[in-house]
Parts: structure tokens; C-alpha cells; sequence
């Protein structure tokens, strides 16, 4: 279940893959850094994030095509993915999102827009897990309310 705020980030720039994985780090992300497609799949093996944070232009497999075995994949489906380009414009939102990709943000990065789209993607998807979950009985739960049906108290 993803649960966790946990992203990983695929980013061939040393600096900036260090910069994000320490800004989100202090932001309450648990991080996975890779520096290449090939990198990131390798690193799913071991850790399954609750995020996925791409650049389109890394080597060895760029983002369109790891974006789009992560959607073929059956366990990492579900995971979402924010591409991110320096290329921007509808052309290449399009083909992101004809990937697989959830969202795609332009660089160069402005914080705040970054961090509230991570979070709209992570929100949305612990809704989907919690809608999917199983329904909640409140009669067996072990509380009670009272004559009123106000609040509730623990019914030993």
C-alpha cells in the first residue's frame, strides 16, 4: 500500500538530482535518487515509491520510455509520475501524458509549484487506495454513540 511519502527522482544532472533529493528531503520525502532510466528501474526493485519524479532527458532509457514501462509494468502501474523537461510547450505535454505520465511541470523548477504538484499526485493517489480499501463497519469498531448520537465513546 502506498502509504509513505516516498519519491523517487530520475534526473541525469548530478547537482540538481542532489538539490531536489535534499529540498524534498527537508519537505517530509523520503527519497530514491537515480541518474538514468536504466538506474531508476534498478532502484524499484529495492524500494517502491509512492511518487516518481522524471526528468524526460536522461540517458540509457529517457523518461518517455521509462514513463511508459512503468505503466506496462504490473506493480508499478499505479505509481504516478510527474515529467519534467526543459522542453516545454503542448507538443511535449502530449507525448508525456501519452506515456503514462500524470503531470508534467517545465523547467527551471519553481519550488512551490513543484512541491504542490508532488502532493496533488500523492493525495489523489491515497484517495484512490482508500476508496479501493475495504468499507469500514462503525457497528463493530468497539464505539458507541450516545442517546443523542453525538459523541462517541470506547465501548469496552
Amino acid at each position: 500500500m502506498l502509504t509513505s511519502r516516498k519519491i523517487l527522482i530520475v534526473e541525469d544532472r548530478g547537482d540538481l538530482l542532489d538539490l531536489l533529493g535534499e529540498a524534498l528531503g527537508i519537505l517530509g520525502w523520503e527519497t530514491i535518487l537515480a541518474e538514468s532510466g536504466r538506474e531508476a528501474m534498478n532502484k524499484l526493485e529495492d524500494d517502491l515509491p509512492s511518487v516518481v519524479f522524471l526528468d524526460l532527458g536522461t540517458p540509457l532509457m529517457n523518461g518517455i520510455e521509462l514513463a511508459a514501462s512503468l505503466k506496462a509494468h504490473p506493480v508499478y502501474k499505479d505509481i504516478p509520475i510527474l515529467a519534467a523537461s526543459g522542453r516545454s510547450g503542448e507538443l511535449i505535454r502530449k507525448l508525456c501524458l501519452a506515456a503514462g505520465c500524470d503531470d508534467f511541470i517545465s523547467k527551471p523548477l519553481v519550488f512551490a509549484e513543484l512541491e504542490m504538484r508532488l502532493n496533488s499526485l500523492w493525495f489523489l493517489e491515497r484517495r484512490k487506495i482508500i476508496c479501493a480499501g475495504e468499507p469500514v463497519n462503525l457497528a463493530s469498531d468497539g464505539w458507541k454513540q450516545n442517546a443523542r448520537g453525538g459523541s462517541r465513546r470506547k465501548v469496552a
